[in-house]
């Protein structure tokens, strides 16, 4: 059975989604760089970047599991051009063997994100 996992110190969903999910012993989580006011910092791809993986930390850490158990991440980002700023602070998150990943350039991202990662994780 899936169960929602909320965590106070990451902004509630502002639509028809979740934080993220727990089903059996799997947690799927997506975020962007959003504070915990809802509102997306300032500071370019890096800023955004990390604040999007600590919103991912913490809900992952809310729902019994960690960046370590992390198997797949999904990354959209605006700007194909950013990559290389995205990959310096994604690295500092996870250690090898580093999570499957996919990461695509995509046009549009809501409320001007630069970046948002979805992962599934293990608990």
């Amino acid at each position: 059975m899936k169960q929602e996992i909320f965590c106070k110190d990451v902004a509630e969903a502002a639509g028809p989604y979740v934080q993220g999910l727990t089903f059996g012993s799997m947690v799927y989580a997506t975020q962007v760089g959003i504070d915990r006011d809802g509102a997306l910092v300032g500071g370019g791809i890096e800023a955004q970047t990390r604040q999007t993986m600590e919103n991912l930390r913490l809900v992952l850490e809310q729902a019994g599991s960690s960046m370590d158990k992390v198997l797949k991440c999904t990354i959209y980002i605006a700007n194909a051009a950013d990559k290389p700023g995205m990959n310096a602070v994604y690295q500092t998150y996870f250690s090898d063997p580093f999570p499957s990943r996919c990461c695509v350039q995509v046009a549009g991202m809501e409320g001007g994100a630069l970046v948002e990662m979805q992962v599934e994780a293990y608990i």
